[in-house]
């Protein structure tokens, strides 16, 4: 269903509601031991010496407990366009933790290690400390990050968010507003990452991801398990019969380059359990499984790479070269090799990110373009 709002049009009025985390008082998981062992990111961070502080990640979500001391000295705005709060418009606290968890995956730095752990943080509540929201109230906070990102220097955003759908296509949403604002922001060098969904099941396991995800521009990320954790059973009615590192969650949606063009899913990482910051208090825990866990993996991955990209050349990469170096350097993984669980599996091969490798050829990418710049003849380009 579609919604007109001024102008512009929704593909979707409603976001599915997040589940809040499971929480605990204190810490039992000092690093995130699930995500980091999967995609090297702590060998990339040492060899490449990064950890994020280049880049600022744009969290849109349920909010964030800001006073947590993962978050310490790193948050560098906060914008709430909710009515909770009050309706503080500079009020973004998390009532609900999914938002905190999310943001603790990309930068969490103290007691829990994100991906980014020094990467500076804008946390926007978009969605109720309930776990819904709506689409207009996301629009307008991607309006407010394009027309903030040189105040705060935003580069990355993160949206573990979507409608419940399963589209394989962007072409019918030409005139979409999200969609819009993610060709502005893309052009702009803002990485958009999007969760790909969770109701593959639900969905009878057709191809497919959902609204916002599915627009080409997004950088749309599905979900793996990163170890033998046993089985799961998921609300949706998807269920892990075992588990192992890099079989695709029973929940997460896929789209193949095959049926979806360039509205692929772009990249898989692990999401299912991931241990991040909690809410109970300012050094609590928090887990929970899905793509939005994936998804800021992913998001702190590309400030890594942004972070690599400004100290050696001064400048932003372009999102196109974020996107090459994730992809180009992904790890292969078939949908149906080894997985055991209750969906259907098509064959098909996809790529979950290997922070290392990405970084890798970053690296190797930007000395060819230096040497081509010096005039070197031997080197292409």
């Amino acid at each position: 269903m579609s919604t007109s709002v001024g102008t512009a049009t929704l593909a979707a009025e409603q976001v599915v509601p997040v589940e809040p985390p499971i929480q605990h008082d204190r810490a039992a998981l000092p690093e995130l031991i699930q995500a980091t062992q999967l995609v090297r990111a702590m060998q990339a961070r040492d060899t490449f010496n990064v950890d994020g502080a280049r880049a600022t990640v744009a969290v849109l979500d349920t909010g964030l407990r800001t006073t947590h001391v993962d978050f310490a000295g790193r948050v560098v705005a906060q914008r709430n366009f909710t009515a909770d709060n009050n309706g503080d418009s500079e009020n973004a606290a998390d009532g609900n933790g999914h938002g905190t968890n999310v943001s603790g995956i990309v930068c969490a730095g103290e007691i829990h290690t994100g991906m980014a752990p020094r990467a500076k943080l804008v946390a926007v509540k978009v969605l109720a400390n309930s776990g819904g929201g709506s689409f207009t109230q996301i629009r307008d906070a991607l309006q407010w990050v394009l027309d903030n990102r040189a105040q705060h220097g935003i580069s990355v955003v993160s949206m573990s968010l979507g409608a419940s759908d399963n589209r394989d296509t962007d072409a019918d949403l030409d005139g979409d507003a999200i969609g819009a604002l993610f060709r502005e922001l893309t052009a702009a060098g803002v990485v958009c990452c999007v969760a790909a969904g969770n109701d593959y099941f639900a969905f009878g396991s057709a191809q497919g991801m959902s609204y916002p995800a599915i627009f080409r521009e997004t950088l749309s990320v599905g979900a793996v398990y990163d170890a033998n954790e046993g089985g799961f059973s998921y609300q949706s009615g998807a269920q892990a019969i075992s588990t192992a590192p890099d079989r695709i969650t029973p929940f997460s949606q896929r789209l193949h380059r095959k049926v979806g063009g360039d509205c692929e899913t772009d990249i898989f990482a692990p999401g299912a359990p991931i241990t991040s910051s909690g809410i109970n208090n300012d050094r609590g825990e928090s887990i929970q499984h899905g793509t939005s866990q994936a998804t800021p993996v992913i998001a702190g991955i590309v400030a890594l790479l942004q972070d690599f990209c400004i100290r050696v050349t001064g400048a932003l990469p372009s999102v196109d070269e974020i996107r090459d170096w994730l992809v180009r350097s992904a790890v292969d993984i078939i949908d149906g090799d080894d997985e055991q669980d209750n969906v259907q599996h098509s064959g098909l091969r996809y790529g979950r990110v290997d922070a290392m490798a990405a970084l890798t050829a970053c690296a190797k990418d930007l000395a060819r373009r230096q040497l081509a710049d010096a005039g070197d003849p031997t080197v292409a380009v």
